[in-house]
């Protein structure tokens, strides 16, 4: 199996989630969450909310680490 090539995929997969039932849980197409999972779409601040329920997180930031580390 190929490795998680962004958070968000990671996360996902760490949950054992497919793309199909988180972008259920988001209300939005498995098409939209996919450009959201690669970076094709950006996640506006409703949607990091929910994702950080989804994926049990503390903050939201951990749902960005390595855009912030890419930045820097």
């Amino acid at each position: 199996m190929a490795q998680p090539k962004t958070r968000l995929e990671k996360l996902r997969k760490l949950n054992f989630l497919s793309q199909k039932e988180v972008a259920e849980e988001l209300g939005v197409s498995q098409q939209f969450y996919y450009k959201i999972e690669s970076g094709k779409a950006r996640l506006n601040i409703e949607m990091a909310k929910s994702l950080k329920g989804i994926f049990h997180l503390q903050t939201i930031d951990e749902l960005i680490e390595e855009q912030i580390e890419e930045a820097v």
